[in-house]
């Protein structure tokens, strides 16, 4: 009898084991703050071939960083605060070079990055073009269009770092001291954004405030 109860109790814990485990993970990983479940990006959104997408950016008739990149690129994801916005686009047909490249061909920035640990960024008028490769989907580029009041509000200098010089910042962002004064809010309230992940990994300081919308499409190829 004493190993029959042994079995049932044995039982009854293996049972709950596995209800906790995959009964319930959909709801916990959904209710966490700024992060997706890895396989919301499963189905990402198709693309022209590499030489279609070069020849449009090229021959685009844009007038903004902002239409030449809404046009040529499918939207990802789009990240909204009450101090600015930053849509995120990709390429999987691109490297990150051939994307600089071929944006700054087609319209020049103010300033132009160097390349460090695979990103890079393009200065225009009211907007930063951050272009990085992912580091959840391999061979993916993220191309985040963010507004100048975005970067200003949100970012943490610290991504900055060996690619803008300080009073370079400061100059495009008319702030004076912007990186030190930034630096000192950030390292103050660890709330600052570092950087656009696929997965919720928005924030250096990791407190989830800053989240995306999820809301992904438009760009050429959606709805194929």
């Amino acid at each position: 009898m004493r190993e029959f109860g042994g079995m049932i109790v044995v039982g009854v814990i293996a049972v709950i084991l596995l209800f906790t485990m995959f009964g319930n993970n959909d709801d916990q990983m959904r209710g966490m703050s700024g992060s997706y479940t890895e396989d919301t990006y499963n189905d990402l959104p198709d693309e022209p071939s590499r030489a279609e997408i070069l020849k449009n950016v090229k021959d685009s008739k844009a007038n903004s960083i902002e239409q030449l990149v809404q046009n040529n690129f499918p939207l990802l994801d789009t990240i909204r605060t009450d101090q600015g916005i930053s849509r995120i686009y990709m390429t999987r047909e691109l490297t990150l070079p051939e994307v600089a490249e071929s944006l700054k061909g087609a319209i020049k920035p103010v300033e132009v990055s160097e390349q460090v640990e695979s990103r890079q960024a393009l200065i225009y008028p009211e907007h930063f073009v951050i272009i990085q490769e992912s580091q959840e989907e391999p061979g993916l580029v993220t191309i985040e269009l963010a507004s100048d009041q975005f970067v200003k509000n949100n970012y943490s200098p610290g991504f900055f770092e060996g690619m803008l010089a300080y009073y370079i910042l400061d100059e495009v962002l008319d702030v004076d001291d912007w990186f030190k004064k930034r630096k000192r809010s950030c390292q103050k309230t660890g709330d600052c954004y570092g950087g656009y992940g696929m997965y919720g990994s928005y924030n250096s300081g990791g407190s989830g405030s800053l989240r995306g919308s999820s809301n992904r499409g438009g760009g050429p190829g959606s709805g194929k």
